[in-house]
């Protein structure tokens, strides 16, 4: 039987796409600044920067699992205690209180790259031919509907399964089998929804960047594993 936890989320997205909802702001100041404010409970306080920075450290996915599911053995329970609040509340949230302690982490932490030993001495650049130089050509020029489209197109070609389609709704695209929501508005690539795995999360990142004309892409995808019970 599925947990409450797993059906509350799959409640979250049968709702209409891009539903109106508080914004990060609001939830903090109604909800979570009963603790983070104060930092009640060891909760890291809002804009304090050495409460956060080890946290973000983790990466925003992290961050979000820790928020959705709560914290074993603290004072942090699933959705802050909250459990009327929608995934993406949570998320935004958390969004904010990051971004007030000025901080703004990747999905993933960077992965540790080996210490490379200094040359004896640095390597003098050739000179390149001046006809054979060539401009870096600029992003691509097309509207955000465009854009919604390609980005839709291809992760429906890349990552669904066979046999599915795009739905498309007051400029949402919903690429059947995945479960990605994409729209693009005022120039920023937005994907929403809950995927299988983390792995999805990334390659999708990775798609929109390459199809959206060098837009800004806000992800906020979620792994199904955040709701699984140990």
């Amino acid at each position: 039987m599925r947990s409450p936890v797993i059906l509350a989320a799959a409640a979250a997205l049968l709702a209409p796409a891009f539903a109106i909802a508080d914004s990060g702001e609001q939830v903090y100041k109604n909800r979570c600044s009963l603790c983070h404010a104060g930092g009640a409970g060891g909760a890291p306080k809002f804009t304090n920067r050495a409460d956060w920075e080890p946290r973000a450290a983790r990466g925003k996915l992290a961050l979000y699992e820790s928020a959705l599911k709560g914290k074993p053995d603290t004072a942090m329970m699933p959705r802050g205690g909250f459990r009327d609040l929608s995934t993406d509340e949570v998320m935004a949230a958390v969004d904010y209180m990051v971004a007030g302690a000025g901080l703004n982490p990747p999905m993933r932490p960077e992965p540790a790259q080996a210490a490379l030993p200094a040359p004896a001495q640095a390597p003098v650049p050739t000179p390149v031919p001046e006809a054979t130089v060539v401009a870096t050509a600029p992003a691509a020029q097309f509207d955000d509907d465009t854009a919604t489209e390609r980005i839709a197109g291809a992760l429906l070609a890349q990552l669904a399964p066979p046999d599915t389609k795009i739905e498309m709704q007051d400029g949402v695209a919903s690429v059947g089998g995945l479960g990605i929501r994409v729209a693009t508005r005022e120039g920023v690539v937005w994907l929403r929804g809950m995927v299988k795995t983390a792995e999805i999360i990334e390659r999708a990142e990775a798609i929109a960047q390459a199809e959206g004309g060098g837009r800004k892409v806000e992800n906020k995808l979620t792994s199904a594993s955040i709701f699984e019970r140990d």
